[in-house]
């Protein structure tokens, strides 16, 4: 496999991942997921509208511990952080989008 094929490949599997990991898991408030990564790192990063609670960091916990599972040999993080509407969320963007809300 090349190794365009491989960022291919990984690009997939990290976002339908993502998508997985999500399932049950937006709210109203939550604005968008991005996400980047490498051979070595998988980053996410949950955007949310107003003031994040116990909630957001414990939904941000069970998110990474779903990437963790399926990447063992990546670093992994995911995080929470605040986003208020109508702040553009392209300039909170990493790599890709595995979630964004219709805004």
């Amino acid at each position: 496999m090349t190794n365009e094929n491989n960022e291919v490949a990984l690009r997939r599997d990290v976002l339908l991942t993502f998508q997985i990991a999500l399932l049950g898991m937006v709210d109203k408030h939550l604005r968008g997921v991005t996400v980047s990564w490498d051979e070595c790192r998988i980053e996410g990063v949950l955007l949310y509208d107003g003031a994040l609670g116990d909630i957001e960091e414990e939904t941000a916990s069970d998110v990474e511990a779903e990437i963790i599972a399926s990447f063992p040999e990546h670093e992994v993080s995911v995080a929470s952080r605040r986003c208020d509407a109508p702040a553009d969320l392209n300039a909170s963007g990493l790599k890709a989008w595995a979630y964004r809300r219709r805004e």
